[in-house]
Order: C-alpha cells, then sequence, then structure tokens
C-alpha cells in the first residue's frame, strides 16, 4: 500500500509537490487549508506566503500575503503530527510553519541585501547558490557537505523551534534546512520539488524519496 501523503499548498500550486510525492511512490493527497482530522501517513507542508507574526507573538514587521486558516490548520498539524509520531516535510513557508509551531520565530524581512540574494529574478525564476550541509544529517546522507540549491523568499528562521537544529546554511548564515533532534521532522527553505541537476542544482526528488522512506518505515509498510 502506497504511503498517503498530506499536502497543504497554497490554492495556486503548481502540482510539482504531487508529482514528486507519486514520483518516490506515494499517494498524494493534497488540499488548500485540509481537513486536520483526515488520515495521512506523513505531512508535506508546502510554499505559500508569509505566517501571521501573531502566531509567533510579534506585530507585523514586513510579512505579507498572509492566509490565516491556513495558519491555523498547519500549526495545528503540526503539533498532531508530533503527538502521533507521523513524519513532517517543510518546504519553504513549511520550513518557517513548523520552527513557529515548535516556539521559534523568523526574520520577517531580511535585509535587501538578503533579498536580493534570496528572491526570485526578475524573469520569476529562483536563485541558485551554493550552502554548506552539517554531517550526520539528512542532506548529508544525500548530497554530501556542500549542495547548491534554489531560493525564493524574503524571511528566514532566527531563533530555532524546541529540538530543531540547523542543518544547511549559507554563506551568511541564513537557514537553509532543518532536521529535529528525535523526531521524523525534515525542513528545507529551498524548493526541491522544482530543481533537478539538469537546472544546475542538487537533484531535489532526493529529498521525497527519502521522506517517503521514511513515511514506509512510520506506517509500517
Amino acid at each position: 500500500m502506497k504511503p498517503r501523503i498530506l499536502i497543504s499548498r497554497s490554492p495556486e500550486s503548481s502540482g510539482l509537490y504531487e508529482a514528486a510525492v507519486e514520483k518516490a511512490g506515494g499517494e498524494a493527497m493534497s488540499f488548500h487549508c485540509p481537513d486536520p482530522e483526515m488520515d495521512f501517513d506523513g505531512l508535506i507542508l508546502a510554499g505559500g506566503g508569509d505566517v501571521d507574526p501573531s502566531e509567533f507573538q510579534e506585530p507585523n514587521l514586513g510579512s505579507r500575503d498572509i492566509d490565516g486558516p491556513r495558519d491555523k490548520v498547519e500549526l495545528y498539524l503540526v503539533n498532531r503530527c508530533i503527538y502521533e509520531n507521523k513524519p513532517i516535510l517543510g518546504i519553504c513557508r513549511g520550513h518557517q510553519v513548523v520552527n513557529i509551531a515548535l516556539g521559534g520565530n523568523i526574520y520577517q524581512d531580511m535585509n535587501e541585501r538578503l533579498v536580493e540574494m534570496h528572491a526570485q529574478s526578475a524573469d520569476g525564476k529562483s536563485k541558485l547558490h551554493p550552502v554548506k550541509v552539517g554531517v550526520m544529517t539528512m542532506l548529508d546522507t544525500l548530497y554530501g557537505g556542500e549542495m547548491v540549491v534554489n531560493s525564493s523568499h524574503h524571511q528566514a528562521i532566527h531563533k530555532f523551534g524546541q529540538g530543531l537544529y540547523r542543518t544547511a546554511w549559507d554563506e551568511n548564515g541564513v537557514v537553509e534546512a532543518m532536521q529535529h533532534v528525535s523526531l521524523p521532522i525534515w525542513t528545507v527553505q529551498f524548493h526541491p520539488e522544482q530543481v533537478t541537476e539538469e537546472d544546475g542544482a542538487a537533484d531535489g526528488q532526493k529529498v521525497f524519496d527519502f521522506f517517503l522512506e521514511q513515511c514506509r518505515k512510520y506506517c509500517g509498510d
């Protein structure tokens, strides 16, 4: 039986997450604001707009494109997965949602120089840049000590949530990935669903293959 992967996404999502899950051997169940009580084996929190800063007890200092109902559903889903020991993969916005759910916070708007390095280019394409990878981490297992990733964000991890630690970072220290010390939680700031080695970046499908392997272990298949 294929692991059932719940994908919580923005309304305008392009279908790349679903394709990556299915290529990795999973059944993609993809929704904007999914029913938080539905049955699934693993959770992917996809990209999208910013989290309402009230969720981490701050005034709005540059957050935009806020989707309050989605925030509530995803924060609940993270806590449900922790309670039920279900694997989580956070991507871009999802990377930040996981951190906030575990008590961390974010830089609401990076300084202009960093945004220029990490935001989309004028033609809408994500920028590529190298990152360092921590040893004995998920990304180290898949890619080794360095990799090239894509970026499209203006916010970044500030204080880490409980149990989370960085597993990849750029030359300025911007956190590009995290995982949990004991729970099946992995997050990336970049977009693995968008790139292959042909794009000049690390093959993002490996992240989904790894995640589905973990979901099989946890759901008993």
